[in-house]
């Protein structure tokens, strides 16, 4: 087989991917910027929108930095770990492909694509139900007085009333209460995550700790859900609508929809000592 021949295989899912990652991404964009919410009305004796405006106890960046960071530094020691000593005769444009790098590019590439499906899946159902989270009405702060004989009783529409609150940025935001997209993204991530290392961590001698590691991340995972009703961000429903998507999208693109580079029967691999002190340098 010639260079140009064997490169085929490796070049097409490359390109492929890549497309799939560029139009689930300007679908994501397009589902959060252009899409503007369905404005629900309200009952002005809803005690469920009466709670304060708190700040994030989870913040978007840090759900993105650890729902992101967690999992590609388990593939990438899991996979060197498994597949660092086979020798790989796969090679693109001349030069060989590790076992390894093949087998994280393969995780990363399906966690990273279930991911933007779990992202336009929340920018759906948001829109689509606009539901206004409890902190609705100290936001808003509509200009209809409540206490009237008017208003009792009665649905109040969109359009029979104004939003006269000083944060005008977080308008669209609150009406975006169903379903939970940091419960959403922190189940997909960390249930994900527990997957893979089920799967792929199994040196001797890791199976207490693998299972450890597992209740961490399914306890980072709730923790960030059950922040979002203390911080009157989300119903308890919107919460565990939210867990349930995640949780299904981790276990269907797991199991149906990400390729692992098998390691081969006479190649055995590293102890977990070795693994852990090679792959994690030492601090002086």
């Amino acid at each position: 087989m010639t260079k140009e021949e064997s490169s085929i295989p490796i070049l097409r899912k490359f390109v492929i991917d890549c497309f799939i990652a560029i139009g689930l991404t300007l679908g994501i964009f397009a589902t959060s910027l252009l899409w503007q919410p369905f404005e629900r009305g309200f009952f002005c004796g809803d005690q469920s929108l009466m709670y304060p405006y708190k700040h994030d106890t989870v913040t978007v960046p840090m759900l993105r930095l650890v729902g992101l960071g967690l999992p590609i530094l388990a593939f990438l020691v899991c996979e060197w770990g498994l597949l660092r000593k086979i020798d790989s005769s796969d090679r693109c444009l001349g030069v060989r492909i590790p076992a390894w790098v093949q087998g994280f590019y393969c995780s990363l590439a399906s966690f990273g694509i279930g991911a933007c499906f779990v992202e336009i899946a929340v920018n759906f159902s948001k829109n689509i139900i606009g539901r206004p989270r409890p902190h609705f009405l100290d936001v808003c702060q509509p200009s209809i007085d409540c206490n009237s004989a008017e208003w009792q009783n009665k649905y109040i529409q969109s359009t029979d009333y104004t939003c006269n609150g000083p944060q005008t940025d977080r308008f669209e935001d609150m009406r975006k209460s169903f379903l939970s997209g940091h419960s959403a993204w922190a189940a997909y991530c960390m249930i994900y995550l527990a997957l893979y290392l089920e799967g792929r961590m199994t040196w001797s001698g890791t199976r207490t700790l693998r299972h450890a590691l597992q209740f961490g991340a399914f306890l980072l995972s709730w923790f960030t859900a059950l922040s979002r009703v203390t911080d009157f961000k989300h119903h308890w429903s919107d919460v565990l609508a939210g867990y349930f998507l995640g949780t299904v999208f981790a276990v269907v693109m797991w199991r149906w929809g990400t390729d692992v580079v098998l390691k081969k029967k006479n190649s055995s691999s590293l102890p977990f000592e070795t693994v852990t002190s090679q792959a994690v340098p030492t601090q002086h």
